[in-house]
């Protein structure tokens, strides 16, 4: 059986991130990780419903939700100018288009973008569409499935900040299908709650390997269950040996 694992970042890095610890604790099962760094919410979604049509024998898909400012790049050819902006490229055979993460590839456009078209409210409403869009996709196809916020401040959880359409929209959401750290708080918060010398601050702000270790063993599993020795002071170490 296949658990399919999705977000940006702090989902697929350049070190091991949670999904690579979730097979610890299921080693049953294939880890299908489809992370990509700068990821949308729009790219998550798309990505986690393309996963249910494309891959069989599915049993539970972990989603991380993403910053909700971030958008992504479509186009049907490869452009011919140099990555500016974008964190990320791909060819994404599924739909035969490339797609750029992070913003536009052209750094002007990206400006005028985030100048005149990003407004915060909207986009938080456009993240919980999507989160609601994709539970009623799973739901639908019988897919068993647990949602996360890499950092807490990416929704608004208070009624009296959300105008009436902003709450009704809310409510639609079924919230007992997260996972969360303490109260609403998402892997950055505990990290840095818990682990403040797992991060290389300032320089680069995702947590590293022994923070993800820790919030799948504690967060998403609540597991008394520990990794051989060897594993975890690989974990341990690997701050010291690292090199960025």
């Amino acid at each position: 059986m296949n658990i399919i694992t999705a977000g940006c970042s702090f989902t697929k890095y350049k070190w091991a991130c949670w999904p690579n610890f979730v097979k610890w604790f299921e080693p049953e099962h294939k880890i299908i990780n489809l992370g990509a760094s700068a990821s949308s919410n729009e790219t998550i979604a798309r990505t986690v419903c393309n996963a249910v049509m494309k891959y069989k024998n599915i049993s539970k898909i972990y989603i991380m939700w993403s910053g909700p400012n971030r958008y992504e790049l479509v186009v049907d050819n490869e452009p011919n100018k140099k990555l500016e902006d974008a964190t990320w490229s791909s060819y994404n055979p599924d739909f035969a288009w490339y797609q750029y993460y992070g913003g536009h590839v052209d750094k002007q456009k990206h400006k005028y973008y985030e100048k005149f078209f990003l407004n915060e409210k909207q986009s938080e409403i456009r993240l919980l569409e999507k989160i609601l869009m994709t539970q009623l996709f799973l739901d639908k196809h019988k897919i068993q499935y647990k949602m996360m916020c890499y950092m807490e401040n990416i929704l608004t959880h208070e009624a009296k900040k959300m105008a009436v359409g902003h709450m009704a929209l809310y409510k639609q959401i079924d919230w007992k299908k997260f996972i969360f750290y303490k109260n609403k708080k998402g892997l950055f918060d505990f990290a840095e709650e818990n682990y403040p010398e797992q991060f290389f601050k300032p320089e680069d702000l995702h947590p590293l390997p022994l923070a993800h270790y820790k919030w799948v063993k504690d967060i998403m599993y609540k597991s008394d269950i520990e990794p051989p020795k060897n594993e975890y002071e690989k974990l341990v170490n690997f701050r010291k040996k690292y090199k960025k």
